[in-house]
């Protein structure tokens, strides 16, 4: 048997880990790679664990296009063997095509980099690479984390169809507790316990967890994502650090200059120019001293209301999930025009994005009549119980009003659209439609709630794995206690042992 790692970023040290472990526990001896970022490239390259039978560095692809000759005729057979039903989903999800990524400004329309006959060419030379890459290493799995970008799709489409499995790591959503799953749209094992409850009566050993993981959750919701941060520190004590802060960000500016100017691959796509990328972050650090409050609205909480949560982007949420509903604006004026007439549209900023989001954005969003834009301050899971209705791309914030007996609407593929009770919005017509229907039909299943947190439980298993993936060292993740655990919960999935 061979493993295909994909060693992306900062998950090229756990990659490589995983790998080790596979070899070391499970006796697979060859493993091949796909690397993004020549950083990543220079850790798999000074590593001695594993001897990769071959590698290829996404860079390298993507800086060919430029020779490239487009076949058309190519393209639409690829289109007729590979396409979802086509090929634009490859692209779309790489906000460095499509959106310049990093930006100076998350604008309302971005301006893609490219003409669309430079998209074709980096598509195509994708695709060839790839495909033979695989008819040549003929890998049995593939393990990687968030596909996310045009490589990483066109890797997850290329191993569906020639029948590769491709294992992403996946949080539970609940505590830190994490796994692997096949379908990047769901969490695919826990799909597989609660058909196995629904068919066949399977009583999960997680149900006692999930009952008390239940009652703690409504007792007492978990504080919003964002805890009191810096932004909440006293004004003297903020302005006092920032002497240290100015010295760290001119070290780490120099250092990088003195990098990019070193570097021979100043033509790489992902690469960012440290002057460019010093000016972006003092634009966004002045962000801060903007006053948005004449924007804000105060929640009435004795009127109607339904709350949408603004996601973080260009993210996966949007880009992968949900790639028709990747303008919020825009959604947000189908989801105001199909409400109630009477109701209010309450929208929250996600935190991390105040400091990309030009003034614009929210103005338009005042435009909308019916529509309340909230501090971002305001508590999201009070918001949520105090609703009528939730309404969300693919956010957590959907989960949680699950857990909180609330009517959720969807715009994208995400795990809890597996309960009964989520609605997924598929056709915008549909929508006043299905607001009306969850407003005055809604039927919460508590039992079905319960069946699903004991699937999760069952599982996923406690790992820190977005703690080691950030900050981790590769001998601080290959020596992690529970390392061997949660290559375990992959070794189960590929079929190396079997589930306990």
């Amino acid at each position: 048997m061979k493993g295909c790692i994909i060693l992306q970023r900062q998950f090229a040290p756990i990659g490589n880990a995983i790998a080790l472990e596979l070899k070391n526990e499970y006796g697979i001896k060859e493993f091949c790679g796909y690397i993004f970022t020549r950083r990543a490239e220079q850790f798999v390259n000074a590593q001695k664990d594993i001897q990769y039978t071959n590698l290829l560095l996404d860079e390298n692809l993507h800086n060919q296009y430029k020779e490239e000759k487009l076949d058309i005729e190519y393209l639409k057979k690829l289109e007729a063997e590979y396409g979802m039903p086509n090929l634009w989903q490859c692209l779309a999800i790489d906000r460095t095509i499509m959106m310049n990524h990093p930006p100076e400004d998350y604008l309302i329309s971005p301006t893609p980099p490219y003409t669309h006959e430079e998209m074709l060419k980096i598509l195509q030379i994708y695709f060839r690479n790839i495909i033979n890459f695989f008819k040549k290493e003929r890998p049995d799995f593939i393990v990687g984390v968030n596909v996310s970008c045009i490589g990483n799709t066109t890797i997850y489409y290329v191993a569906q169809k020639m029948g590769i499995k491709y294992y992403t790591v996946e949080t539970g959503k609940i505590d830190n507790r994490v796994t692997f799953s096949e379908n990047y749209k769901t969490l695919s094992g826990v799909e597989k316990i609660i058909n196995n409850i629904k068919k066949n009566n399977y009583k999960s050993p997680f149900r006692k967890e999930a009952e008390s993981h239940l009652e703690k959750f409504r007792k007492n919701p978990a504080p919003p994502s964002f805890a009191a941060e810096e932004k909440d520190k006293k004004f003297l004590e903020r302005l006092s650090t920032i002497p240290f802060r100015f010295f760290r960000v001119l070290k780490f500016t120099l250092k990088s200059t003195y990098k990019y100017f070193k570097n021979p691959h100043k033509s790489d796509y992902v690469l960012e120019n440290p002057a460019y990328a010093l000016m972006n972050k003092f634009k966004r650090k002045a962000r801060r001293f903007r006053n948005l409050k004449p924007l804000y609205d105060e929640p009435n909480w004795n009127e109607d209301f339904a709350y949408f949560p603004l996601h973080f982007e260009p993210e996966i949420t949007t880009l992968l999930y949900s790639p028709f509903y990747t303008n919020q604006i825009t959604l947000l004026t189908q989801i105001a025009k199909s409400l109630p007439v009477h109701f209010k549209l309450y929208v929250k900023e996600h935190p991390s994005m105040l400091e990309y989001r030009p003034i614009e954005y929210y103005k338009e969003l005042k435009k909308i009549p019916n529509l309340k834009l909230l501090d971002p301050k305001t508590n999201s899971l009070d918001l949520i119980e105090k609703s009528k209705i939730v309404t969300t791309i693919a956010g957590t914030a959907g989960f949680e009003a699950a857990l909180l007996k609330k009517p959720i609407i969807s715009f994208g593929d995400i795990f809890y659209n597996n309960l009964s009770f989520v609605k997924r919005c598929r056709e915008i017509e549909d929508m006043p439609n299905i607001i009306k229907q969850q407003l005055e039909n809604f039927q919460y299943d508590n039992e079905e709630v319960i069946n699903f947190l004991s699937a999760i439980f069952e599982d996923t298993l406690p790992f820190d794995f977005t703690d080691l993936w950030s900050k981790g060292t590769y001998e601080q993740i290959k020596n992690h206690s529970d390392f061997p655990k949660f290559v375990n919960n992959l070794a189960q999935k590929i079929g190396l042992v079997n589930k306990k």
